[in-house]
C-alpha cells in the first residue's frame, strides 16, 4: 500500500508539473502574439482581466494620533513651542518657588537680634520706609541717618524698637567720623538683652545707600551754578561722605555694600532730566571703580538699578512721605490718563521682588560684586538706552508729552519750593530749590 501511494503521488506531481509547464508556455505565447504590432487586434488575445479591489475608507484619526501626526509633519514649530511654553513655566515656577523660600535673619543663642543694617536714605521717601519696614520684619536691627529734629520724628512715628534713628551731621567730617566711632563701640560691644542671659555681639551685615528724592526736573538753561552746587552736595557729596565713614567698619565687619539707584532715567536720558541723568551716571562710574576697590578688601559691593514700583500701600499708610516735587507731574500724567479713558495708570512692580533681592544680596550673596535688576523697565529700558539709536527714543517718548510733563512742572513750581522749605525746617544744610 505504502509502494502503490507512493507512486499516486509521485504521478500526480508530475502531472501538476506538466499542467504549470503548459500554462507557462501559452502565458508567454499569448503575450508574444499581444506585443506584436503587424498582427491585427482582432486576432490578438484579450488581456487578462484587472481584479477588482474593494476601496479602503480611511478611519477618522483620534486627538491623539492627530496630534502625533502633525508634530511629526511639523517638527520645528513643535520645538518652538515646547521651548517657549517650558522657558515660561520654568521661570513661573522659579519665582513662586523664590517666594515660598523662608527669609530670616540670624540670632544669637538666646534668641536676640545679632544682624545690623545701616540705610541710608531720606527718612520722607517711601521707599526707605518699605526697606527699613521690611528688614526690620525679617529680624534686623535697622538704623536710619537722620540730620534735623523733623527726620528723627519720621523715623520714631513708626514706634518700631528695631528702626532706630543714627544722629549723623554729614556736613561735618569730625562729627560724623564721631558718630561712626561710637557706632562703631557699639556695634564691637558685648550686648546684655537680660541679666542671667549669655551675651553676644552685633554685627554690620551691610550699608544701604538708597536715592535721593530731591531731584528736580528742569531743563539744562535753567539750572543755575548754585542749582548744580546744591544738586551735586546733596545726591554725590553725601553719600560720598557717609560711604567714606562707614568704609573701615564695613571692611573690618566684612559687610555688603548696596546700591539702590533708579536705571529708566539714566538709560533714556530723556528731556528735562539732565539732573537726574548726571547724577546717574556719575553714581555708575563711581560704583565701577569702588567695587574694583573693595573687591580686594573683602566687601561685596551690588549695584541695584531700579525699575518702576507700586508704592500704592505705603503711601496709603502715610500720605506725607509722598514726595513733594513730584506732585505736578504726577498730577498732570493722572489727567492724560483720565483724558485717554483710563481709570488707573499701570502698576508698576510689587515691592516684595526688591525686597527679596536686596535680602538675598545681603545674607545668600546674590549678584555679588554685580549689577541686579529689579522693577518694571528697569532691564528693557537699559538695553534700549544700550542699543536703540537716539532718535528711535525720542520717538518712543514723544516730545509732545516731554512738554507737557515741562509745563506741568512750570505750574507747580511755587507750590514745590514752598513745601520743600518746611521739609526744610530752617536748617541751610538742606537744599533750596529755586522756581524757575
Amino acid at each position: 500500500m505504502s509502494e502503490m501511494s507512493s507512486i499516486l503521488d509521485s504521478v500526480n506531481s508530475f502531472t501538476e508539473a506538466i499542467d504549470r509547464h503548459f500554462e507557462f508556455v501559452g502565458r508567454s505565447l499569448k503575450d508574444a502574439f499581444r506585443d506584436t504590432p503587424w498582427l491585427p487586434d482582432s486576432i490578438k488575445p484579450k488581456p487578462p482581466p484587472v481584479p477588482h479591489r474593494v476601496p479602503i475608507v480611511a478611519m477618522p484619526l483620534g486627538y491623539f494620533e492627530a496630534t502625533r501626526t502633525w508634530v511629526s509633519e511639523h517638527r520645528a514649530w513643535t520645538a518652538a513651542v515646547v521651548a517657549f511654553v517650558g522657558t515660561g513655566a520654568f521661570i513661573v515656577w522659579q519665582r513662586r518657588r523664590n517666594d515660598r523660600v523662608k527669609r530670616r535673619a540670624g540670632r544669637a543663642k538666646n534668641g536676640s537680634r545679632t544682624e545690623v543694617v545701616v540705610l541710608a536714605g531720606s527718612p520722607h521717601s517711601p521707599l526707605t520706609r518699605s526697606l527699613s519696614l521690611d528688614l526690620e520684619r525679617r529680624g534686623f536691627i535697622v538704623y536710619i541717618p537722620v540730620s534735623t529734629l523733623v527726620e528723627e520724628q519720621v523715623v520714631q512715628s513708626e514706634s518700631r524698637a528695631d528702626i532706630r534713628p543714627l544722629n549723623m551731621d554729614i556736613t561735618s567730617l569730625s562729627s560724623t567720623e564721631e558718630t561712626v566711632r561710637k557706632f562703631s563701640t557699639h556695634i564691637n560691644s558685648s550686648q546684655h538683652p537680660l541679666s542671667n542671659a549669655p551675651s553676644h555681639k552685633l554685627h554690620l551685615t551691610s550699608l544701604i545707600l538708597l536715592p535721593a528724592v530731591t531731584l528736580p526736573v528742569s531743563p539744562v538753561a535753567s539750572l543755575s551754578p548754585p542749582d548744580w552746587s546744591d544738586i551735586l552736595n546733596t545726591n554725590l557729596v553725601a553719600p560720598f561722605s557717609t560711604l567714606y565713614a562707614f568704609l573701615p567698619l564695613l571692611v573690618s565687619q566684612k559687610s555688603s555694600l548696596l546700591f539702590l539707584n533708579p536705571s529708566i532715567v539714566t538709560s533714556l536720558t530723556p528731556h528735562s532730566h539732565v539732573a537726574e541723568s548726571v547724577i546717574g551716571g556719575a553714581l555708575d562710574q563711581y560704583i565701577s571703580t569702588l567695587r574694583r576697590e573693595a573687591q580686594a578688601q573683602g566687601v561685596n559691593v551690588v549695584h541695584f538699578r531700579l525699575g518702576h514700583f507700586d508704592y500704592g500701600a505705603i503711601l496709603s499708610d502715610n500720605q506725607q512721605l509722598v514726595p513733594s516735587q513730584y506732585s505736578p507731574r504726577a498730577e498732570f500724567a493722572r489727567r492724560r490718563l483720565e483724558q485717554k479713558g483710563l481709570e488707573k495708570p499701570p502698576k508698576g512692580q510689587s515691592l516684595r521682588e526688591l525686597h527679596n533681592g536686596v535680602f538675598d544680596a545681603i545674607v545668600r550673596g546674590r549678584g555679588r560684586n554685580g549689577t541686579i535688576f529689579v522693577g518694571r523697565g528697569a532691564r528693557s529700558y537699559d538695553l534700549v538706552g544700550k542699543w536703540v539709536p537716539d532718535g528711535i527714543v525720542g520717538w518712543m517718548m514723544g516730545a509732545a508729552q516731554t512738554h507737557g510733563f515741562e509745563a506741568a512742572d512750570r505750574e507747580g513750581s511755587v507750590e514745590v519750593s514752598a513745601e520743600w522749605e518746611k521739609v526744610d525746617d530752617g536748617d541751610d544744610r538742606h537744599v533750596h530749590q529755586r522756581a524757575h
